[in-house]
């Protein structure tokens, strides 16, 4: 602690200092104070950890859309392992039944450095369907030049499951009405 009362780190390093007849008399040291890179590891941390622990599915992948991250979610919901999705394109989850132009506009949003947002229905490994709510956007360094996208995106099969069971309960209470 500094003499406010802040807590510093620092990194030392002292040797003996030996007086004239070789017995040690002290110490000689040097200290640099680390406290920013610290604090700044402390925060990279929160983050990483925020992310790895969220529900939700979070993909990054490089400028040409190969895959460099998967969080542990991106495997319970799809059924492929970090090791199986790096350095893929994730097309591996692609169900085929959106049209070109739906990815077509998808890239030319994020790579104007927008966010996209929409609803995508994509495959498990396994080979089955699910929708997927999500919001994709560019990751910009800080000179504003995109070097990754980042997906977040959240299962929502259950809603749309909903969702056509109202539908079909209200056209059904509309055939009853008439």
């Amino acid at each position: 602690y500094d003499a406010n009362g802040v807590q510093r780190w620092l990194v030392t390093s002292k040797i003996p200092l030996h007086g004239e007849n070789g017995k040690i008399i002290g110490l000689v040291g040097i200290g640099r104070d680390i406290t920013e890179q610290k604090l700044a590891q402390e925060k990279i941390l929160k983050l990483s950890k925020g992310i790895e622990q969220i529900s939700a599915t979070i993909v990054i992948t490089d400028i040409l859309g190969n895959i460099e991250y998967v969080n542990p979610a991106f495997s319970e919901t799809t059924g492929y392992s970090e090791k199986e999705a790096i350095n893929q394109n994730p097309r591996i989850i692609s169900s085929g039944l959106q049209s070109k132009e739906f990815y077509t506009d998808m890239w030319q949003t994020i790579e104007a450095g927008k966010v996209w947002k929409g609803e995508i229905r994509n495959k498990k490994k396994d080979g089955s369907l699910y929708w997927e709510w999500a919001t994709i956007t560019a990751i910009k360094n800080d000179k504003g030049k995109i070097t990754n996208y980042i997906a977040i995106k959240e299962d929502i099969t259950e809603r749309k499951k909903m969702q056509a069971e109202l539908i079909k309960a209200k056209e059904k209470a509309e055939e009853g009405d008439q």
